[in-house]
């Protein structure tokens, strides 16, 4: 049996050290965001370890069915919600950092898609980071794939007791988020 090692700070882990299957496209880690700009100085993957476990089960269970996850954002230092926060400033994209701030700053929340075994993503009913309606769950312009796709996705991914927002079809928490604490820790930390 191969045991494989990983560097875990305040909880925090790379998921791809734990699992390399997921599709990574951070999108915060490019120029390809709402930005324009690059926000991550490196690109990696990072969630609470009880969070990165459940995403790794969720994950294997879509692979089972021949998809797999498209990670788009995972953990997000809180300099980072105050950039993005000063830009949108709308808390239904957004969570304030002056308030509570983002489940996404604890490492507790991921923005995810699914691809098929092509590697080409499902039909949703919107991009990832669209501030418009067409983010929101119960958009009623979306078509019946688009619907039964954000059902499938999700399905899954509750049954790996992960919850939902209304505003975003792509956003996913752990149900446990509660226990963590917002963090600031430095990605460069998870590159070994």
């Amino acid at each position: 049996m191969t045991i494989k090692y990983f560097r875990e700070v305040n909880n925090l882990v790379n998921v791809s050290d734990m699992d390399s299957s997921f599709i990574f496209d951070l999108k915060y880690a490019t120029t390809d965001n709402f930005t324009k700009t690059v926000v991550y100085p490196v690109n990696v993957c990072v969630l609470q370890r009880e969070t990165a476990l459940k995403l790794i089960n969720a994950n294997a269970e879509f692979k089972k069915l021949g998809y797999r996850i498209k990670i788009w954002d995972a953990y997000r230092p809180m300099y980072v919600q105050k950039i993005f926060w000063d830009l949108v400033f709308d808390e239904r994209f957004i969570a304030n950092p002056n308030k509570k701030g983002s489940r996404h700053s604890s490492g507790t929340a991921v923005d995810i898609t699914l691809v098929n075994e092509f590697g080409k993503e499902l039909k949703m009913p919107s991009n990832f980071d669209d501030f418009s309606d067409k983010a929101c769950r119960n958009y009623e312009g979306m078509s019946e794939e688009e619907l039964k796709n954000i059902n499938f996705l999700t399905g899954i991914m509750e049954k790996y007791e992960f919850i939902t927002i209304d505003t975003e079809w792509w956003h996913f928490e752990d149900c446990n988020y509660s226990e963590y604490k917002i963090t600031d820790v430095e990605f460069e930390l998870f590159i070994m």
